[in-house]
């Protein structure tokens, strides 16, 4: 029995003690409250009052008139903390100064055009046009060309020709024709252009020529919708040709091939800037391309220029490549 009850006082004695520390904690809890609500009081008791003009603080000038001046002395300019803003300085919704050259002006033309790409088929232009003029004959007259394509070569033509519509001869199909109403017949799946020797001879027309060029993208535009359009760049030519055709200076065809690019970008075409692969890097004619007259192009040119547009294809889903899918995705 003296177990149990030994047992039993010190249970009793643990319940008292842990009554004990529930009830400090119970003080602690309310003396915390009271002093809080004693501090909420008193910062609300001290709330400063509004200040009347007796009571406002003296402004500077009040307080430099309150110290007396002695004699020889100056009184202190006023200081301030910042320097005064000025807002309607910078507080304006005038418009911004456009910064970025929507226009394209002083286009490179290396620069603006089509970039290398897969290689398409050969058979991927057997149902594209070919528009220009006697440079663009060679495309049907070789076999080094792309003779399943439509050709539709005009010598002497010009961006003017095809605007006006004018009646001419195909020398290689001897047959004569309306040069737009025989383009469009050929509905085709893509249309090529090279016009500008022919235009070039005369000097001082770039303007002319450029404003002709647009207007026959416009009337293509309109009349095959969503065919895509390739303007091709002028090739140079030998540097002795502007001894006796001025117009054709290879530097004059640099200037001109800039502005055509100019023109495929505010039109939605592609530049295709061939004269890389017929051209020297200082725009002349490659030496083993020339023929006679120093303009026209050797069967083995268009050999290096039908290569250069398989591989300055833009790229179409339908395309059929040589070789891998530029942009192959797996399981498209």
């Amino acid at each position: 029995m003296s177990d149990y009850y030994r047992y039993r006082n010190q249970i009793e004695k643990e319940r008292r003690r842990r009554r004990a520390v529930v009830a400090l904690l119970i003080v602690l809890v309310l003396l915390c409250a009271a002093a809080g609500y004693f501090w909420m009081t008193r910062q609300t008791d001290q709330k400063p009052e509004p200040m009347t003009p007796e009571t406002a603080l003296p402004t500077p000038a009040t307080q430099e008139s309150a110290v007396p001046l002695t004699e020889g002395t100056q009184p202190a300019d006023p200081q301030r903390l910042l320097p005064a803003i000025d807002n309607t300085v910078w507080d304006t919704s005038t418009p911004v100064e456009q910064t970025i050259d929507f226009d394209y002006l002083n286009t490179d033309a290396r620069m603006a055009a089509l970039p290398a790409l897969g290689e398409v088929e050969r058979s991927h232009f057997d149902t594209v046009t070919f528009l220009g003029d006697s440079i663009t004959e060679g495309m049907e007259c070789y076999a080094t060309g792309y003779q399943n394509a439509q050709i539709r070569a005009y010598r002497g033509a010009g961006p003017d020709s095809v605007v006006n519509n004018v009646t001419t001869e195909d020398k290689v199909r001897h047959v004569s024709e309306a040069v737009f109403d025989a383009t469009v017949a050929t509905q085709p799946d893509a249309l090529y252009i090279l016009f500008g020797t022919n235009s070039m001879v005369n000097q001082n027309n770039e303007d002319k020529f450029i404003a002709y060029y647009e207007r026959m993208i416009d009337m293509f535009h309109e009349s095959l919708p969503g065919v895509p359009i390739y303007v091709q760049s002028i090739p140079g030519v030998q540097e002795w040709v502007k001894d006796t055709k001025p117009g054709l200076d290879n530097d004059r065809i640099r200037t001109v091939n800039n502005l055509l690019a100019n023109m495929a970008l505010r039109k939605g075409c592609y530049f295709v800037n061939i004269a890389e692969v017929l051209n020297y890097p200082d725009g002349s004619q490659i030496d083993d391309y020339a023929v006679t007259d120093g303009i026209h192009l050797q069967p083995s040119a268009y050999t290096a220029w039908c290569n250069y547009l398989a591989t300055h294809t833009a790229w179409d889903r339908r395309n059929q490549y040589a070789g891998t899918n530029p942009l192959y995705i797996l399981g498209t």
